[in-house]
């Protein structure tokens, strides 16, 4: 399997990470396992924010990556732009890629990655909030009862690592 690589751009804006994502889409699932579906919201966006960090690249979907101008004042299209935009729509693609076919339909229409993380935070916000209660709940109700002492630890800890 091949591993992602960057090449340097330039950009006249400094707030932008300055670094295009060049990988086959095709790979994109050697780092995104596990496609979200409605119950595993949390999950899904922890290896996701894991990829946009080790890139540099959560500005795009949390919207402090803000586009530069499309066109200078004189009309000519700003090449920064063109970074942007294809850099934006890459990662979009990741997104849309890493979506089982009945989150994709919820989405379908926004065209940008940031849209696309904005909706699904607010669609499954309080889902999450819902199953991070439910499993401290189940963190706090566990008994070791019969089980052996590494059994009962590695059930606390699936539990925990749930809550991420």
């Amino acid at each position: 399997a091949s591993v992602p690589t960057m090449s340097s751009s330039t950009s006249s804006d400094s707030s932008l990470p300055q670094a295009i994502i060049q990988t086959p889409i095709a790979n994109i699932h050697h780092f995104l396992s596990i496609k979200l579906n409605t119950s595993n919201y949390l999950i899904w966006r922890s290896q996701f924010l894991a990829l946009l960090r080790g890139y540099d690249l959560l500005s795009y979907v949390d919207g402090t990556a803000t586009p530069p101008p499309m066109q200078f004042d004189d009309g000519s299209s700003n090449p920064a732009y063109i970074l942007w935009h294809k850099q934006d729509q890459l990662l979009l693609s990741w997104l849309l890629s890493s979506l089982t076919e009945s989150v994709h339909a919820q989405v379908v229409g926004l065209e940008s990655s940031h849209a696309v993380w904005q909706y699904l935070s607010s669609a499954f916000s309080s889902q999450s909030q819902a199953r991070i209660m439910q499993l401290r709940l189940s963190l706090h109700s566990l008994k070791k009862g019969a089980d052996s002492m590494s059994s009962y630890l590695l059930k606390a800890k699936s539990i925990s690592d749930e809550q991420c």
